[in-house]
């Protein structure tokens, strides 16, 4: 069975290009939104935030970040979502979701997790074992004991 997958997304950028890509790679049905050509109104942006924190949605990176002083203080959420509304570059994207699961950003190993997708193994063995004890439990334990033996 295909997986739904719904990116919203900026063409312009190479993290939102490089999910597209990797998700196209995918067995995916894609439904794409393109925040350039259709940008979110505040109530898109409250319904896909939901009751998440905002600091995640936030592009730390955008000019309007600045310039609004979001580095130094948070206004109430109500007023976030106005300025994100106001300008989508401060939406931290891509933005990936897949019915109640969501993610932001390109990180290939959360969007594998999140779809339960099989890694291809294009990417080298370290970077696809990173972070993960390949052996088992059993396997350790068994170690462990012919070390100290």
């Amino acid at each position: 069975m295909l997986k739904r997958v719904k990116l919203y997304t900026d063409p312009g950028d190479p993290l939102c290009s490089e999910a597209k890509t990797f998700l196209e790679e995918q067995e995916v049905l894609l439904q794409i939104h393109d925040i350039k050509q259709d940008p979110l109104s505040s109530m898109q942006i409250s319904k896909l935030i939901r009751h998440f924190d905002l600091r995640h949605f936030l592009n730390e990176a955008s000019h309007s970040y600045k310039k609004n002083k979001l580095d130094k203080l948070l206004p109430n959420r109500e007023e976030v979502i106005e300025l994100m509304a106001k300008d989508n570059e401060l939406l931290r994207k891509p933005i990936i979701v897949a019915g109640r699961l969501m993610t932001v950003g390109c990180n290939r190993d959360k969007i594998i997790e999140m779809l339960q997708l099989k890694d291809n193994g294009d990417r080298p063995v370290e970077e696809q074992t990173r972070g993960k004890n390949t052996r088992t439990h059993k396997e350790r334990r068994t170690t462990a004991r012919e070390k100290k033996d």
